[in-house]
């Protein structure tokens, strides 16, 4: 997967001291990316439920000394409640994340309701109507969100869909706002 799906439309915002939230960031691949990125005073948070995935991207962080980027535990998806020492999100980033819930349709208006209107969100899932040998194996079609059934939810999370990229890549990539 290209980096740039989730670093180009942050890199191009003019803005200083952004705030990232990468929601489910596993290993970290995303958050590290956008945290040594080239964005001027960039602050990049990062959370999954997994604390195994979080003992590797803790350990990652302290080898490389990167000291914007900061990742937490949280206890659980069934409940999405984020710490109250967050600072206001810019960005908030679910790289194939809101179909590992146990209920998306109940997790992302969570999260959603605790950003403040203005706040970019960018969601990359894995497209069901595709298939991949490897993908499938571990991420199986019936545990994927059609694209269609995706705009759904972010309608219903109250967010506004700004652009979606559906192509012959297994995944898609859907761009909301709040509003």
């Amino acid at each position: 997967m290209h980096p740039g799906i989730y670093t180009s439309q942050i890199q191009r915002d003019a803005r200083e001291n952004l705030n990232i939230l990468d929601f489910g960031c596993g290993y970290g691949y995303v958050a590290m990316q956008l945290a040594i990125s080239a964005v001027p005073g960039i602050r990049v948070y990062a959370c999954d439920t997994d604390e195994e995935c979080l003992d590797v991207l803790w350990g990652r962080i302290a080898h490389r000394v990167v000291k914007n980027l900061t990742a937490f535990h949280l206890p659980n998806y069934s409940q999405i409640s984020l710490p109250g020492w967050l600072p206001a999100m810019d960005y908030v980033i679910c790289s194939f994340s809101i179909a590992a819930l146990e209920h998306p349709d109940i997790g992302l208006p969570q999260l959603a309701r605790q950003m403040a209107g203005g706040t970019q969100f960018l969601f990359v899932e894995w497209d069901p109507e595709k298939t991949h040998p490897f993908i499938d194996i571990y991420f199986p079609p019936a545990r994927r969100i059609t694209p269609a059934d995706f705009k759904q939810l972010i309608e219903m999370s109250g967010l506004k869909l700004q652009q979606e990229e559906i192509g012959k890549q297994p995944y898609y990539v859907l761009r909301a706002m709040k509003v």
